[in-house]
């Protein structure tokens, strides 16, 4: 996986922004967006966004 793509264009989020957030602690999607502001655009990247959060939270070793 290529950490440095964008998962959301239009707030320049990628995907090692939400990987990061996550492997820290932060697992709840309502908190990752507010410190992300994701999907307060154009709102196409909030499907795969959520699904990534909740993937990095069920395998966290799989993105380390």
């Amino acid at each position: 996986m290529n950490v440095n793509k964008e998962a959301c264009t239009c707030k320049n989020i990628k995907y090692k922004d939400i990987i990061d957030l996550v492997l820290s602690g932060v697992t709840n999607v309502n908190d990752v967006k507010d410190k992300l502001r994701y999907g307060t655009g154009c709102g196409k990247c909030v499907e795969f966004i959520e699904f990534l959060i909740g993937d990095v939270a069920a395998h966290p070793d799989n993105y380390k």
